[in-house]
């Protein structure tokens, strides 16, 4: 059985919903990445990653936004629901589903700039321009991380 993801006190219930409950997020759904899993399963585990990281640096006083981390975790990967990104070769997904991730979290999501910058630079170093925040950084690990385990465990 799957483990159930629950954030929602990480940032309260309207703002957790606004995402998780979107129809962009129930497309993801049926989207399917690394796989066996869809872009929504693997963007709720990168933000329990996400969470865990921000948790660590916390504990040893490094100031780091939860919040942008998880709304950037949520939605780093939402720029494969966009039919334009979907049918284009692999390859060039990594390319072209981080920019069009930004414009979708900036037109229908309340998001700020660390979380923009954060969903556009989750790709590094694939895309050469790394994140400007630390929590840019954060969601680059969560992802990478999540990534390994749902790709070696798939397989």
């Amino acid at each position: 059985m799957e483990k159930k993801y629950n954030l929602r006190p990480l940032y309260g219930d309207e703002a957790y919903n606004s995402i998780t409950r979107s129809g962009r997020y129930e497309k993801a759904k049926g989207i399917r990445h690394h796989y066996k899993t869809s872009v929504a399963r693997h963007s709720m585990r990168t933000a329990e990653y996400g969470r865990n990281i921000c948790r660590f640096l916390k504990k040893r006083g490094i100031e780091v936004s939860e919040e942008a981390v998880v709304q950037a975790c949520l939605l780093h990967d939402i720029g494969m629901t966009d039919d334009d990104v979907a049918d284009c070769p692999s390859f060039m997904k990594a390319y072209r589903h981080p920019r069009r991730g930004e414009d979708i979290a900036r037109k229908e999501y309340l998001v700020n700039e660390i979380t923009c910058n954060s969903i556009r630079r989750h790709m590094w170093p694939i895309c050469i321009i790394p994140p400007k925040f630390l929590e840019g950084w954060v969601v680059v690990a969560a992802d990478k991380c999540c990534s390994i385990w749902e790709i070696t465990r798939n397989k």
